[in-house]
């Protein structure tokens, strides 16, 4: 903290020794929000991306057939309507008129085939969400104003899978539907969007104009950016800033639909070894983890569904591995380490809150004779070594929650492409396979129930808390909404006059 303060201090000097500059308020300017992001999204386009971060830019870009809401319901977007067959394996979708994209060329039945088209492709370069999703595409036809899915295998999504952004391509350019058009992307530096001005949505009552993603990879920078007014919102805030901020503008803050975690390789020794696992399980301390990284702006979480999912989230995990050092030690003596263990842990530079957690991990793992070393990496090389290739033994991050649970869940599944932990294990893919076809509410509750119980004993990975969403924003600014999954709603911000 004492490292941090200063740097904060030296920020400051450099801000008065440049003369002093009066704050000033972006919303006056062309109606535009200036939004700080801790850094440059890794493809703006809906069927390559992976960061959820950069989902949150696409969100106000890219539309689906169908669009999450605020209260985490999905509903209808580019379609009018929708019916799905008994069996599951068909999904008929009625495409709405009068839709344009924002080159002006009209959405059709044709153009919502072609978009699906485009990643169904075999060397298309789709994320790892839809190659999963394209493997289950039998066919996709249209009917008069309908496009007609027909599925291989049933999708534990639901009608979640048809989230994906719709698309016009034409040449290197690409297009959506959404309120905004991306007007600038500067690596580095910023993206930004203006927004659409043929926009099919009349519900649409934001007015919002301009809207620029301001790439601040530090922290206390933005914050400063913040109070001089450079900056209208800092979107996922840690909260050690609260304090910095509140008297400069809003703070909002609810609960957060994402699991911070420990992810172990289990497939790497020593940590294909379940009892190594389950030791560094015993030696953490969520509590002391929450009140220094999270300030205890969080809850403890003890599987990969969040507290805030109550209908399926399942309590009984948090007290499967209490903090206890002597079982830990136990533990590594019987996997044959009783004098103590070395492990890495790359943790994602940008992101505070993560490196924070990870200080206090290693200071958790010393008490049980693992030997901790830490090295942070820019988030680019996160996102290709250690998520892609999954070249690490151990690192904390933040999954995000999907507007499915099942994707949530089946991302753990043995043969799932974002199984970056490398978690294996029978029972727990049978669990999984039973989701989709269980039509009983309740059942199909208790399998998720059943599935983070199983996780979590195994110790695919440790799973620490669910941070509080926090969010700094210009007094000037209303209509902020609060989703329950990474999305930031530029359409729905009002600028008061």
């Amino acid at each position: 903290m004492k490292k941090r303060f200063l740097a904060f201090l030296m920020v400051l000097f450099l801000f008065v020794s440049c003369g002093e500059k009066e704050s000033k308020d972006n919303t006056s300017l062309k109606n535009k929000v200036v939004v700080k992001i801790s850094a440059d999204p890794d493809y703006l386009d809906p069927h390559k991306y992976v960061a959820a971060a950069t989902g949150e830019i696409i969100f106000n870009i890219f539309e689906g057939l169908v669009k999450p809401d605020s209260d985490g319901s999905i509903k209808p977007a580019l379609a009018e309507s929708y019916t799905v067959s008994e069996d599951f394996l068909t999904y008929t979708f009625k495409i709405k008129k009068g839709i344009k994209f924002q080159n002006g060329v009209e959405l059709t039945p044709e153009l919502v085939k072609a978009s699906y088209d485009r990643f169904l492709l075999k060397d298309f370069p789709t994320n790892l969400s839809t190659t999963e999703f394209k493997k289950l595409i039998k066919s996709v036809v249209v009917d008069g104003d309908n496009v007609v899915f027909t599925l291989n295998n049933v999708t534990g999504e639901g009608i979640a899978a048809f989230l994906d952004g719709i698309i016009y391509e034409d040449g290197d350019k690409i297009y959506g539907t959404g309120p905004y058009a991306l007007e600038e992307y500067v690596p580095g530096e910023r993206v930004t969007l203006k927004k659409f001005a043929d926009y099919w949505n009349k519900d649409n009552v934001g007015n919002v104009e301009e809207a620029e993603f301001r790439v601040i990879k530090d922290d206390q920078s933005g914050v400063m950016s913040f109070q001089m007014g450079d900056v209208d919102i800092i979107h996922r805030m840690g909260a050690e800033y609260v304090s910095m901020v509140e008297n400069s503008g809003n703070i909002l803050e609810g609960e957060q639909n994402m699991v911070q975690l420990l992810a172990l390789n289990n497939s790497v020794a020593p940590l294909d070894n379940l009892k190594v696992r389950q030791a560094i399980n015993y030696a953490i301390n969520k509590k002391e983890i929450i009140d220094g990284a999270s300030l205890g702006k969080g809850a403890i979480t003890g599987g990969a569904v969040s507290p805030s999912v109550k209908s399926i989230y399942n309590k009984e995990t948090e007290s499967l591995y209490n903090t206890d050092l002597e079982k830990s030690k136990e533990l590594l003596k019987e996997a044959g380490y009783s004098n103590g263990l070395k492990l890495v842990l790359r943790a994602p530079a940008n992101y505070r809150v993560h490196v924070d957690a990870a200080q206090i991990i290693k200071e958790q793992l010393a008490k049980v004779g693992i030997d901790v070393e830490i090295e942070e990496i820019e988030w680019g090389t996160w996102l290709s070594d250690v998520y892609k290739n999954r070249n690490y033994q151990m690192t904390v991050i933040g999954f995000e929650g999907k507007p499915s649970p099942y994707a949530t869940v089946d991302r753990y599944r043995t043969k799932d492409p974002r199984n970056m932990v490398n978690f294996s294990n029978e029972e727990y893919d049978q669990i999984i396979a039973k989701i989709p076809t269980e039509i009983d509410q309740e059942k199909q509750a208790q399998l998720y129930r059943d599935a983070q119980k199983v996780l979590t004993e195994n110790v695919g990975a440790v799973f620490l808390q669910a941070p509080n969403y926090i969010v700094a924003i210009n007094k000037n600014i209303d209509g902020f909404k609060i989703y329950p999954l990474y999305v930031l709603d530029l359409s729905s911000l009002v600028i008061k006059k």
